[in-house]
């Protein structure tokens, strides 16, 4: 039961989205976990009177139409409790993990201009430090723009969060794409305090790296081109080796074109290197993994279009109730949860890489019997890997991450 916990309180959120909620403080970096509990369970108690069996009774006779919404509510019943035992079990669940392993340090590598998946990464990765399961410790750009407004943008989202200090970089090479994100204007609305800003990425990564003394991973949601230039650095290569335990690469297919590892010299280059040249495990978040969607909860419950990510997505183009895909925000996920199993959702599966130099990029993961030091991340509540865009379950649970704030300052 406890495995799949998680997933149940997802559902029960969702359930529930119709009841108003105890108030909750706006965001406050913290050490210490925030007990949803009771607040979940005081949800659930009120659905159970408000929401009932839909059901066609059309073509019953009284007697079979009161036998069936007896039966419906038995049923419903009994799906309440379970969800109520898994409220219960949940924040045991995150305080094991918190106690067994601490905060995990991270860095966030980025494309944030390209798409708005970036920016949900990130607030993934600002819930999961609330919860004092990880510690973010620098957010780099992967490519360059001359206006310099990606730094204001990046600098408004995390004060956003209460992140006032979190160190940000520009990328380590003159490679430019994705021009301006769309967004980049709502975030840098909110910023609020001058954050420890770094010419060249690889720098911020030396120094970040040298003056950790915690584990560390890295988290790439774009092209691998900082972390080329971090490896190629002698002091860069040593740094990697002794204090990162694993880079989670968002990308990766069984077969053919990856968007942030092909297409052009440049991030083809910096896929071969990289993957040739790491002295720490590469764990890639497959491309199939895009279509775990999630969001449109958020922007429908935020009617006021008040929250920082609902005004993101709204501005990117996005309807209000639209989910859209998530392949940053797992491989934030990932990294994370990694020494407690993902949370069962994931599985890490040791993989051949290789990628072809004179066609784009091809790229052809295959799994290993060996270990390879090359992971491919592939989920493990779907009957079908490749089948992902109906999956409720992956959406709830992404979800649940991004609503968390709106909740503590809106309801």
């Amino acid at each position: 039961m406890k495995k799949s916990s998680l997933a149940v309180l997802c559902t029960c959120i969702l359930i529930v989205n119709s009841i108003a909620l105890p108030v909750l403080a706006a965001r406050q970096p913290s050490d210490t976990l925030t007990d949803y509990r009771d607040i979940f369970i005081d949800a659930l108690n009120e659905a159970r009177q408000e929401v009932g069996p839909e059901e066609d009774y059309s073509g019953m006779t009284d007697e079979q139409k009161q036998e069936a919404i007896e039966k419906a509510k038995e049923e419903d019943d009994k799906a309440r409790d379970e969800a109520k035992e898994s409220v219960e079990n949940i924040q045991d669940d995150l305080k094991d993990q918190q106690q067994a392993s601490g905060p995990v340090g991270i860095i966030i590598d980025a494309d944030m201009s390209t798409d708005v998946d970036d920016v949900t990464a990130v607030r993934i990765a600002q819930e999961l430090e609330y919860q004092g399961l990880c510690d973010i410790l620098g957010f780099a750009y992967c490519s360059r723009n001359p206006s310099g407004n990606n730094i204001k943008a990046a600098e408004g989202l995390f004060d956003y969060a209460g992140l006032t200090d979190v160190p940000i970089a520009k990328a380590s090479v003159s490679y430019e794409y994705g021009g301006s994100g769309d967004y980049w204007g709502v975030l840098w609305q909110y910023k609020t305090s001058s954050h420890p800003i770094y010419d060249n990425a690889v720098t911020m990564y030396k120094e970040v790296l040298s003056a950790h003394d915690g584990k560390i991973r890295i988290v790439t949601t774009g092209f691998l081109t900082n972390i080329r230039e971090l490896l190629k650095d002698p002091q860069g290569y040593e740094l990697v080796k002794d204090k990162v335990d694993a880079i989670y690469i968002t990308g990766g297919e069984y077969q053919g074109l990856c968007y942030n590892l092909s297409y052009d010299e440049t991030r083809v280059g910096a896929t071969d290197y990289v993957v040739k040249n790491s002295p720490v495990p590469l764990y890639f978040t497959m491309d199939v993994l895009g279509a775990i969607r999630c969001g449109g909860h958020l922007t429908k419950m935020d009617t006021a279009n008040s929250d920082i990510l609902s005004k993101a997505y709204a501005q990117f183009g996005l309807e209000d109730g639209q989910n859209y895909g998530n392949c940053d925000g797992t491989a934030v996920y990932c990294a994370v949860t990694q020494d407690t199993g993902y949370g069962g959702y994931f599985e890490a599966i040791p993989c051949d890489f290789k990628i072809n130099l004179s066609n784009g990029g091809v790229i052809t993961q295959t799994r290993s019997d060996t270990v390879t030091g090359v992971y491919m991340l592939e989920a493990t509540y779907t009957k079908d890997k490749y089948v992902l865009y109906g999956s409720a379950t992956y959406t709830n649970l992404f979800d649940s991450f991004i609503e968390a704030d709106y909740l503590r300052r809106h309801q």
